[in-house]
């Protein structure tokens, strides 16, 4: 006996041993019948494996019969189509699940409508395990109350003796399905991941662990909404040991009820699992959501090799996985850039959650939603090595994002705009020049990082010292211009218009000196000072910029369609700020129609586009193409840089003055006041886009006939009045008129007067002759005599105005019917109703 047992050992060598514990694994679940036919086209050749399968599949086959296992009729689910259950009638299977059939079902008791899941146990009615984990599925869901996870709304048993529950009925998507079909953006598939997490993470403190996410199990609602799906094989946590519970159903060899494809390797190989099973596959949908497939392919492996390959896998970096087709799905314009998007942190942050050994992934699902969030801040990632240059590009590209600059981020300038703006250069120079750059910038900052200048170092302190170790260095004219853009460009987002003017002055002539003839980086210049000069208020002198730096990109056209339709936008911008509104909304439509050519509308930076394009439409009378532009501008903004950044705050803002002129005055108040509040919080509250906020702000607080409010804000922008605002900003000028008309309203006639007549006077200085809003202002004036009862001087002035706005803006303008809104009232309070009758009849709907 003892030879024979040598002998079997001797030929059950390692590798043959492995490859027996695999197909035992398949072949234990096939039907006796098609045992044969397996064993004989997987043991080809090999007798002797054939012949120890066999006694495996004997030797099984007997403990089942020695401890009276047999196998019970299989309850056919689809006669359950039409049954009542309680309240709701069954209707048709719309699914099959590991554990169950899901088929939806009706409230029959006809008290409302609701559509719902019915979920039936898949298996037979009596196999105790399944039950067991059925039922252990119910009280999983029962326990957790949360708004990103599918609700129970009832369950029990039908009278055939099958378990069921009813859930909400989730109408949408898997997640990987909603954002490629939609063409969803890398930023806002992380704010949808970033919801599984917080649903996962709602699940772990209720100590149940998912064990089967994928993104058929994570569904996106129409409005995105993420929903969670089918905790039918999750297990409930012992509270003290992280073990699981004896009573618990556990996955049997040959019982398996997860995905392989998003399951750990220890779950694979069939071992006890905790949180770190769920990170693990946190980790595979988030590798799929980005690059459109997962990281390891399992396809024909048995569960033994399946384990090995995971552990093994070597993980391809998601920028080399991305396929040439699969920007058009991130909803980028080219394979460069949606590589550039999942490069580096992205990636590193995948590939933690993914490690094989459980103790080397993220702790806790906490932590891998910290380093979103830290990604989505523009923070560094706890997944990335921390070094110098790192902690350094994150901080300065994160200062840059707060003060919500219009400009480009250091980072993307030091590797993107050098290589972008000089595609025309060998890729050596391109090279070379971004290195230099860098260098520069890691010098700059000190041995280490920025945080070498002290705990509160603030972006100005770091920008200065930037500036001093410029001038004083000898650097070429056109690695200087290079890095003094940069430098010039984050001085103009953080409201420091003096100190940017300075380095952007010199940038030009370092750019004139490096190509005396001009380029497309000195049209970039010239583009950068207009900047200075409209935020200045100077719109005169920004457009000369700009139309010199318009010849100059006839000799030098744009290398992609974003860069002119951003001069375009930037120049239609300039002509809406001189008055010029028609023109200026021709040359935004021409960008459009650049946008639709080189298949880049969907591009977050198109948001600006659109806001400025609704903000003129707005201003010229066209609501209704305000409304379209305004709405589209905001869900581009919020779809490409989430809710709280600048840019979607600025689309808010103007979304908030179309809505103020269609009417909805509470809607467009309450908007209103978040994009305050947001860049109160992300800008402080001397930054010139906050002024414009607050001015705003007045203005709707006026409608609302809420004058104490109005004044108190008008106020708090004139207090910033060239410290550090120069008087010549728009917002100056607009708080004025509104601290104007609520003093009116507060009985402060003789102060009101004076507040009105010095804004009229600071636009007349700083505003062309003919600019709109000057005769605005003088409207204003006119309607300030109206409740000080000096009728006669009301009406010179409600009258010059109607007369200007008319032929500036055109009869359909809002600025027009406001002011005949007026004139009806002065007539009204004079007393002569033939006039109101008359100037009644010219108010456009």
């Amino acid at each position: 006996m003892s030879d024979n047992n040598n002998a079997r050992r001797d030929a059950l060598t390692p590798e043959r041993f492995v490859k027996l514990e695999a197909l035992f694994a398949d072949a234990v679940e096939l039907p006796d019948a098609a045992r044969e036919a397996f064993i004989d086209a997987n043991t080809a050749n090999d007798d002797i494996l054939a012949r120890e399968l066999r006694s495996l599949l004997a030797a099984h086959a007997r403990t089942d019969s020695l401890r009276g296992i047999h196998t019970p009729p299989v309850v056919e689910l689809d006669t359950l189509e039409g049954e009542r259950l309680g309240a709701f009638i069954v209707g048709p299977r719309i699914g099959m699940g590991g554990m169950g059939a899901v088929h939806e079902g009706t409230r029959a008791d006809d008290q409302y409508q609701q559509r719902v899941a019915v979920k039936f146990l898949r298996r037979s009615a009596d196999d105790a395990n399944a039950v067991a984990r059925f039922r252990a599925e119910q009280q999983f869901l029962a326990s957790l109350q949360h708004p990103n996870i599918a609700a129970l709304l009832d369950g029990g048993v039908t009278t055939t003796g099958t378990p069921y529950f009813i859930m909400e009925y989730i109408d949408g998507a898997p997640i990987t399905t909603y954002c490629d079909t939609r063409r969803v953006s890398v930023r806002q598939r992380l704010l949808l991941f970033r919801q599984v997490c917080v649903a996962v993470r709602a699940a772990h403190q209720r100590l149940v662990v998912h064990r089967d996410l994928k993104p058929s199990n994570i569904f996106v609602t129409e409005n995105g909404t993420v929903k969670l799906l089918d905790f039918g094989i999750a297990k409930l946590l012992s509270e003290a040991t992280g073990a699981e519970p004896a009573n618990t159903p556990v996955t049997a060899v040959g019982q398996q009820a997860f995905t392989p494809e998003y399951a750990a390797p220890e779950q694979i190989r069939g071992e006890l699992v905790d949180t770190r099973a769920d990170i693990y596959a946190l980790g595979v949908v988030l590798y799929e959501l980005l690059t459109g497939r997962r990281p390891v392919s399992l396809a024909g492996t048995s569960p033994f090799e399946m384990a090995q390959l995971i552990s093994k896998a070597n993980v391809a970096p998601m920028d080399r996985a991305l396929d040439s087709e699969r920007f058009r799905a991130l909803g980028e314009t080219s394979t460069e850039r949606a590589r550039r998007r999942v490069h580096g942190d992205l990636d590193a942050i995948a590939r933690v959650a993914l490690r094989a050994e459980p103790a080397r992934r993220y702790a806790s699902v906490d932590a891998l939603l910290d380093d979103v969030d830290r990604y989505l801040d523009g923070r560094p990632v706890a997944a990335r090595p921390d070094g110098a240059w790192y902690r350094a590009r994150k901080f300065l590209a994160r200062h840059a994002l707060e003060t919500g600059a219009a400009v480009i981020a250091l980072v993307s300038l030091v590797t993107g705009v050098v290589v972008s703006q000089q595609q025309r250069r060998v890729a050596q120079a391109e090279s070379t020049r971004a290195k230099e750059i860098t260098d520069f910038l890691t010098t700059m900052l000190g041995a280490s990082s920025p945080e070498s200048f002290g705990k509160d170092v603030t972006m100005r302190e770091v920008l200065d010292s930037a500036t001093l170790r410029l001038d004083a260095d000898s650097l070429t004219p056109a690695l200087s211009a290079d890095i003094r853009s940069i430098i010039g460009s984050t001085y103009l987002a953080l409201g420091e218009y003096a100190v940017a003017d300075t380095q952007l002055v010199k940038m030009l002539a370092e750019r004139r000196q490096a190509a005396p003839d001009g380029d497309y980086n000195t049209a970039i210049a010239l583009s950068k000072l207009s900047l200075i000069q409209e935020s200045n208020g100077h719109f005169e002198q920004a457009d000369s910029l700009l139309l010199l730096a318009e010849r100059m990109y006839d000799r030098h056209p744009h290398p992609e369609p974003l860069e002119e339709v951003g001069a375009l936008e930037n120049r239609g911008r300039v002509l809406h700020l001189l008055g010029r509104g028609k023109e200026a909304l021709d040359v935004l439509r021409k960008a459009f129609a650049v946008a639709r050519a080189g298949e880049v509308m969907g591009d977050p930076s198109m948001a600006t586009t659109y806001v400025n394009a609704a903000v003129i439409a707005t201003e010229l009378g066209e609501l209704a193409a305000a409304d379209s532009f305004s709405a589209r501008g905001v869900d581009i903004a919020r779809a490409g840089y989430g809710t709280d950044n600048a840019m979607t705050l600025s689309a808010m803002s103007v979304r908030s003055g179309t809505l103020e002129r269609l009417g909805r005055l509470e809607e467009s108040r309450t908007m209103l006041f978040d994009v305050m509040e947001g860049r109160k919080r992300a800008l402080g509250e001397t930054h010139p886009a906050y002024a414009n906020t607050m001015s705003n702000y007045a203005d709707l607080l006026i409608q609302q006939e809420k004058w104490s409010d109005a004044a108190r804000y008008a106020r708090q922008v004139i207090a910033l009045r060239n410290k550090p605002i120069d008087e010549g900003h728009p917002a100056i000028g607009a708080a004025m008129m509104h601290l104007g008309r609520a003093l009116t309203r507060l009985d402060s006639l003789p102060a009101a007067e004076r507040i009105i007549r010095e804004g009229l006077a600071l636009r007349i200085k700083h505003l062309p002759a003919d600019h709109y809003l000057i005769a605005v202002s003088e409207g204003t004036l006119g309607e300030h005599f109206t409740v000080a009862r000096n009728f006669a001087e009301s009406e010179r002035w409600l009258l010059g105005a109607e007369r200007k706005l008319v032929a500036i803006r055109g009869e359909k303008a809002p600025t027009v019917r406001d002011v005949r809104v007026l004139l009806v009232a002065l007539y009204e309070a004079w007393g002569k109703p033939s006039e109101v009758a008359a100037w009644k009849a010219r108010i456009t709907p």
